[in-house]
């Protein structure tokens, strides 16, 4: 082999070798970030509304709205739409939404995990039409996060569910007492 040959040989190695270090050093580094990604999205706070019925009260359904992630959320603002009339004090007292509104108006400073708030949106027979919620927040990181959920009432109000017999003797106590246990009992699973 001649000097020059072995000089071109080597040229192509070295740039090959450069080449290989490059595709290294960016399949690292994608790893690295993705780890990340990956770590973050599994601590991260999920704050998640849902609409639930009242077990012990026929016709009330509530709104949950709970931190289901592993970290606190920071700086939570909950908005909803259709949202608030300009005045709310011109809002009746029995409207579960002057509440609701009011309860939310702020940002909540933090969200523990775990943590739920419950507000009534219907009580009795009430029309409850579908809404939005809006909910931003930030991660213990500083990392924003958005969801916009839309809620439809339909299949908590045409759900159905058995319980135990209304077939009883009103006055049996007994009976009625075992009964609110078995609705307690519903009530925590």
């Amino acid at each position: 082999m001649t000097s020059e040959t072995a000089a071109t040989v080597s040229a192509v190695a070295a740039a090959v070798s450069t080449a290989l270090t490059l595709v290294v050093v960016v399949v690292a580094v994608r790893s690295l970030a993705a780890t990340r990604k990956d770590s973050r999205d599994r601590s991260r706070p999920v704050i998640v509304p849902e609409l639930q019925r009242e077990l012990l009260s026929h016709g009330t359904i509530n709104l949950l709205i709970r931190n289901l992630g592993a970290s606190v959320a920071a700086d939570v603002s909950v908005k909803f739409e259709p949202g608030p009339p300009g005045d709310l004090d011109a809002l009746p007292n029995d409207n579960m939404w002057k509440w609701i509104f009011q309860a939310y108006a702020r940002p909540i400073a933090s969200w523990a995990p775990t943590w739920t708030l419950s507000n009534i949106v219907r009580a009795g027979h009430e029309q409850l039409d579908p809404f939005a919620v809006i909910v931003n927040y930030a991660g213990p990181d500083g990392t924003p996060y958005t969801g916009r959920y839309e809620i439809d009432p339909t299949p908590i109000l045409k759900g159905t569910s058995s319980g135990p017999s209304d077939m009883m003797d009103p006055f049996d106590w007994e009976k009625r007492k075992v009964r609110a246990l078995e609705a307690l009992v519903q009530q925590s699973r």
